[in-house]
C-alpha cells in the first residue's frame, strides 16, 4: 500500500500542470499540444483575452478574432507515428475585452465516427479585416483531456508572442528542442507531440532522443514521425522502461521511496532534438508562407492606432507534453521550439 501510495504522489509532483512554467506570457498564437474526443476521451479548450481596453460606440477596444485550427490525425494502424492523413478543420471566433472562450472540442471540431484527436492552434485574427493574423500578445488558454474512467490532465496552452518592429514576426522560443525534466519509468508515461512544417503536411520530423539515467548514464533513441502522436514512452524505445533501466550501469540509492539507503525505482531525463526533415519521397521540407500587408490601422478608444500585421503566417512548431492518465492526473508541458522567418534587412 505504502509504495502505491508512494507512486501517486510521484506522479502528482513529476506530471503536475506548471501554471507559470518558464515564465509564461500571454501570445498572439497558442499551442495545444492534445486534443482528443470521442467514446473514451474529451477535451474542454480554453482561450482568454487579457486586453481589458473597453469597447466604445466608434472602437472595437481589446477585441480581437480568435482562428482555430484543429490538426485531426487519421490513425495508421500499421505505424502510430505516422499517421494517413493531418486534416485541418477550422473556424473564427470572436473575442471581446476581457473575453473567456471555453468549448468542448466534440462541439467545436469537426465530427468524425470513433471521435478526433491531434493538436490545436489558436491565432489571434484582425476583427476588421478577413483572415488576418496580427500582433496581439494578449492571449493565453488552457485545456483539461478528461478519458472514460474519470482521470484528467490539465496543461497550459504554449504562447507564441510577436516581436512588433519592424515588422510583427513570431518570436523564437528560448531552448533549441524540446526538454523532459525528468520521467519516473515505473509511471509508464505518454509522450504527445504536435509539429507543422511549413507547406509541407505530409513532411516527417525525424527525431534523435538522448537519455541519461540516474547515473547520468547515456542512452539514445531515434523516431519518425508526421503531424502529431500520443503513445507511451515505451512505444518510442525499450529504453524508457524500468526494465531496461535496471540493466545498465545505475545509481543503486536512486530512487528510495521506502527511506532505507536502496534505490527502487529507475528515473532520467530526456532532451529530443530534430535531426532530419524530409517528406515521403525523400525531398527536404520547403519554406514559409508570408502575409504581403505591413500595418493595419484600427481605432482604439478614439485614437487611430497603427498594429503590425504578422509576416510569417505558417512557421515550424514543434512541442508536447508529458502525461500519466491511466496512472494518475497528470501531466505538464515540455519546451516548445518555434522557428520564425528571417525577413532580408530593410532598405
Amino acid at each position: 500500500m505504502f509504495r502505491t501510495l508512494t507512486h501517486i504522489a510521484l506522479a502528482t509532483a513529476l506530471l503536475g500542470a506548471t501554471a507559470i512554467a518558464d515564465g509564461r506570457k500571454p501570445g498572439s498564437v497558442l499551442i495545444y499540444p492534445v486534443h482528443r474526443s470521442g467514446p473514451e476521451y474529451f477535451t474542454v479548450l480554453c482561450v482568454t483575452n487579457t486586453n481589458t481596453a473597453p469597447m466604445t460606440p466608434t472602437s472595437l477596444g481589446g477585441s480581437t478574432n480568435l482562428h482555430f485550427e484543429y490538426f485531426n490525425v487519421v490513425p495508421n494502424p500499421d505505424n502510430p507515428f505516422l499517421p494517413l492523413d493531418c486534416v485541418v478543420f477550422d473556424r473564427v471566433e470572436y473575442l471581446t475585452p476581457a473575453d473567456t472562450l471555453c468549448v468542448l472540442t466534440a462541439c467545436h471540431n469537426a465530427t468524425a465516427g470513433g471521435g478526433q484527436e491531434g493538436w490545436v492552434k489558436v491565432t489571434a485574427q484582425a476583427p476588421q479585416v478577413f483572415d488576418t493574423d496580427w500582433c496581439f500578445d494578449f492571449l493565453i488558454g488552457s485545456e483539461v483531456v478528461v478519458n472514460a474512467y474519470g482521470a484528467m490532465y490539465s496543461v497550459n496552452a504554449d504562447p507564441i508572442a510577436t516581436i512588433p518592429n519592424p515588422v510583427c514576426l513570431y518570436e523564437a522560443q528560448s531552448g533549441s528542442g524540446l526538454l523532459v525534466d525528468s520521467y519516473v519509468a515505473a509511471l509508464n508515461s505518454s509522450l504527445a507531440l504536435a509539429t507543422n512544417i511549413p507547406g509541407n503536411p505530409y513532411a516527417i520530423r525525424h527525431l534523435l532522443f538522448s537519455v541519461w539515467n540516474d547515473n547520468e548514464t547515456a542512452l539514445s533513441a531515434t523516431l519518425a514521425f508526421r503531424c502529431w502522436f500520443d503513445q507511451p514512452l515505451a512505444a518510442i524505445s525499450p529504453l524508457f522502461t524500468e526494465q531496461f533501466l535496471r540493466s545498465v550501469t545505475n545509481d543503486p540509492e536512486e530512487l528510495d521511496i521506502n527511506c532505507d539507503g536502496i534505490g527502487d525505482l529507475e528515473t532520467g531525463w530526456i532532451k529530443i532534438d530534430t535531426t532530419d526533415v524530409t517528406l515521403p519521397g525523400g525531398a527536404i521540407g520547403g519554406g514559409m508562407m508570408v502575409q504581403a500587408f505591413p500595418i493595419l490601422n484600427i481605432v482604439v478608444n478614439g485614437t487611430t492606432v497603427a498594429r503590425p500585421i504578422v509576416q510569417n503566417r505558417d512557421f515550424e512548431v514543434l512541442s508536447g507534453i508529458i502525461s500519466s492518465i491511466e496512472a494518475t492526473n497528470g501531466a505538464r508541458n515540455l519546451w516548445i521550439t518555434v522557428t520564425p522567418q528571417v525577413l532580408p534587412p530593410l532598405p
